[in-house]
């Protein structure tokens, strides 16, 4: 009795794997279809693909180039930043989950510049000085 006691769990424990690991790959195969590049332009979808999760367009060689843009699930714009071939260049926000602000500043060929504004929870404002490159 005890051998058949056994076997059953073992069974059961083994078709419980198997069907963890087919979900597993449902998922991958799902989510593969949640990006869309088309004319130049980057798309991924929320599961479900009726909301944007990320868009922004790309340059020749397929790099970030331009505004980014990404949204919550119930379509509110999150945040943003802009880009130039692939480097974080230009203005970048960021909100909280409610909308309110999170931080706002510049970068320059991937480094922060100028001064950067981020809001605690209660919006009391911290600033800070990254300085501009010679040059710039």
């Amino acid at each position: 009795m005890k051998k058949y006691f056994f076997a059953f769990i073992l069974g059961f424990l083994l078709f419980s794997c198997t069907e963890e690991v087919q979900e597993e790959k449902k998922a991958t195969v799902e989510d593969t279809n949640l990006i869309v590049e088309e004319d130049g332009m980057y798309t991924e979808f929320y599961p479900g693909k009726e909301q944007i999760k990320i868009q922004g367009p790309l340059d020749e060689e397929g790099q970030r180039d331009g505004r980014w843009v990404f949204f919550t699930p119930e379509g509110r714009q999150l945040n943003f930043t802009m880009y130039s071939h692939g480097k974080k260049h230009g203005h970048s926000f960021n909100a909280y989950a409610n909308g309110s602000p999170y931080y706002y500043g510049e970068y320059h060929e991937d480094s922060m510049v100028g001064i950067w504004k981020t809001y605690d929870t209660k919006g009391k404002v911290t600033e800070r000085d990254y300085g501009y490159p010679k040059g710039y």
